[in-house]
């Protein structure tokens, strides 16, 4: 079965690339059509994976947070919280961060600088994710759980971070993570701003703060583009979310200073281990069918807005 799905995608491939020199446009189409079913394909694989537990305990994989391997009781729901904790939290940290980084680079660096600092900018986004994990671990973990202590103690809370390796550790590790790509894509877009749009800006009189402001809004499409980029980097991120959010599988936790887990990690902690038991393989399965799906509304939320903005 493996086989002639491999020889089949395979196939199409070559035949869709064929095309491409010969008619480019249902080249294209084919091998957009091949992307589809790739996506189906995966989904309806997760699907089947999953169905020995689906038709045990039904739905109720996806809304039951316990997580009992000796009693072969499964759910998913306390690694998909921490999935949407984690990733809120990048996401809400890395935007403002991303835009800055962009803005930097195109508008405020010399133009001998500008390329140099887009270079670096890009190998960052490069860089082995283990390596983001050892230093989240070692480092990072240790300096928030200092910082939020000392401000939460300052605000008369106490210490609130009880331990290095935490959901919000694996927030910030992830929000440093995905600058880089949602920098790229929006620094692509601000490069693109028409020359006689900026001198209109500016032969209004605008300040240069008010200038970038205009550019923002006018490349606004690409912010999109590269906030959903980075989403789905958040989301999917495994490796190095793994070392540092604490690994919680029982618990179920909305505290993002407790340590937790997220569906990617739950599924990497636990598959060595995971054939020693008759349910949990098709519970892995059920949480990457829970992340495909969500994935899929998220890209197809991002493509509505996307096409909204353009109209």
């Amino acid at each position: 079965m493996a086989i002639f799905l491999v020889l089949f995608i395979t196939f199409y491939l070559l035949s869709a690339f064929t095309l491409l020199f010969i008619k480019t446009r249902w080249g294209l189409r084919l091998i957009a059509a091949i992307n589809v079913a790739i996506i189906a394909a995966l989904v309806a694989t997760f699907a089947w994976e999953a169905l020995p537990l689906l038709e045990r305990d039904g739905l109720a994989v996806f809304v039951n947070s316990d997580w009992d391997p000796p009693r072969e009781s499964y759910g998913v729901l306390n690694a998909l919280v921490g999935t949407l904790i984690t990733s809120a939290i990048a996401i809400t940290v890395a935007m403002p961060l991303a835009v800055g980084v962009a803005v930097t680079i195109n508008e405020m660096l010399p133009q001998r600088l500008r390329g140099v600092f887009g270079a670096l900018n890009d190998l960052t986004a490069a860089m082995p994710t283990v390596i983001y994990g050892l230093w989240g671990l070692f480092v990072l973990g240790p300096v928030l759980q200092s910082v939020v202590n000392t401000v939460s103690t300052w605000l008369g809370f106490g210490e609130v971070m009880t331990a290095p390796l935490t959901l919000f550790t694996a927030a910030i590790l992830l929000a440093i993570m995905i600058t880089p790509y949602a920098a790229a894509v929006i620094r692509e877009g601000y490069a693109l701003v028409p020359r006689h749009i900026e001198e209109a800006i500016y032969a209004i009189g605008a300040t240069k703060f008010e200038a970038v402001l205009v550019k923002l809004r006018y490349v606004k499409n690409y912010i999109f583009g590269g906030l959903f980029l980075a989403l789905g980097r958040a989301m999917g991120e495994t490796v190095a979310v793994a070392m540092v959010v604490g690994g919680n599988f029982a618990r179920f936790t909305l505290n993002p200073f407790e340590s937790g887990i997220t569906i990617s990690s739950l599924i990497a902690l636990q598959f060595p281990n995971a054939h020693s038991y008759q349910f949990m393989v098709p519970a892995l399965f059920a949480g990457a069918l829970l992340l495909a799906v969500v994935g899929l509304a998220i890209n197809a939320v991002a493509i509505y807005i996307l096409q909204r903005a353009t109209t």
